[in-house]
């Protein structure tokens, strides 16, 4: 009811406003406004070999387990920034904390600086509207790896490795050939980086507001004819 009595739905993937209009549509008028982020505030530093992945670790949709699971096979460490949804969740800590470096919750200043020396980013996401950490890592200069799914794919293009987020396996060849690959490392992050500037904070205000001015302009019309 409240999509359907909008003036205007503002979806922030094309996948998304897909499932929108299939689940709850059609929605007329809808439209899509990717989401952004500030450039400035996100930079390389000196990458060091490492895997980050950052979310709500008890949120299924963003995999992150499929991530921490393969950690001790990998040559490289595994670093998992996040929350667990109860702190009693002793036994699920444990597993995390034996096969990976948990950061923790981190205050937005610290993840940043860990995203700056990460050298790949891994999210084997199931879900996503849009995926605001992958473009904060890509503004970092980190590699990609990320569920192959719908939105992520509209994002991303050929920015990303994409990879079955059901398969362990996968993920775990994909990370290693990274790993393995220096030169295939930094064109991915070249590609992931160059692509992350198209999803600014600027362009997405810009965006909504020339979609506020639009409704206006509409109401003021109505009320003429009115």
């Amino acid at each position: 009811d409240g999509l359907h009595a909008a003036d205007l739905v503002v979806a922030p993937s094309g996948a998304m406003l897909r499932a929108l209009n299939t689940h709850y549509g059609p929605l007329d008028g809808a439209r899509v406004i990717h989401n952004g982020r500030n450039a400035e505030q996100f930079a390389p530093r000196r990458k060091r070999p490492f895997v980050l992945s950052a979310g709500r670790l008890w949120d299924e949709a963003k995999n992150i387990d499929r991530v921490v699971e393969i950690a001790d096979e990998l040559p490289w460490p595994v670093l998992v920034a996040g929350e667990f949804q109860h702190p009693d969740q002793s036994a699920r800590h444990s597993f995390v904390a034996r096969q990976c470096r948990w950061l923790g919750s981190l205050p937005e200043a610290q993840l940043r600086r860990w995203y700056a020396s990460a050298s790949i980013y891994g999210l084997p996401a199931l879900y996503e509207p849009f995926g605001y950490t992958p473009l904060e890592a890509a503004l970092s200069g980190c590699a990609l790896v990320l569920g192959d799914i719908e939105s992520l794919r509209e994002i991303w293009g050929d920015a990303a490795v994409f990879v079955d987020p059901c398969d362990s396996a996968a993920l775990k060849h994909e990370l290693i050939d990274l790993i393995d690959d220096p030169q295939r490392r930094g064109e991915m992050s070249r590609r992931a980086h160059e692509r992350a500037q198209e999803f600014t904070s600027a362009r997405m205000a810009e965006n909504y507001l020339a979609a506020y001015e639009e409704l206006f302009a509409k109401r003021e019309e109505f009320a003429r004819c009115a």
